[in-house]
């Protein structure tokens, strides 16, 4: 799905103005069909702008990733809209990546919840990784707000 995904974006690269620097509108509808919403949990929309986005500064030998930060809709708080990928200063290689443990702080990123991260990697997993395992409990502990 990732590489049939890293294609899409290739081939749309000829027409860049569907790949935009701005969040979504706060006014924008998103559609979310309500067989995908649970009752448990919660369901993210990460809309295709910001996820062609991080596709486009991936590089396939190296992995990079992102802090996911959003808001919920007034209406469902079991939904999840993610606005942003926060790319903070990272080190990577093909078979991990290492990110800080603080949080980014920035005025852009008040009105909005850390909503979790993002990373590239070469193969898909049938479950996470020992290493993103270990990386996510990090930055639970260090970070409240998670």
């Amino acid at each position: 799905a990732v590489r049939a995904t890293i294609i899409l974006v290739e081939d749309r690269l000829a027409s860049p103005s569907d790949l935009s620097d701005e969040p979504p509108s706060e006014n924008a509808p998103h559609h979310v069909n309500s067989e995908d919403v649970r009752e448990r949990g919660y369901t993210y929309v990460l809309p295709k702008n910001i996820l062609s986005k991080f596709i486009c500064v991936a590089d396939l030998r190296t992995q990079i990733a992102g802090y996911l930060y959003g808001v919920s809709p007034p209406d469902n708080a079991h939904v999840k809209e993610v606005r942003c990928i926060v790319l903070v200063p990272q080190v990577g290689n093909h078979q991990t990546v290492t990110l800080p443990t603080m949080l980014p702080e920035h005025d852009y990123l008040e009105e909005m919840e850390p909503l979790g991260w993002i990373h590239s990697q070469p193969n898909e997993l049938p479950q996470l990784a020992h290493q993103d395992v270990i990386l996510h409990a990090g930055i639970m502990a260090e970070n409240e707000s998670w």
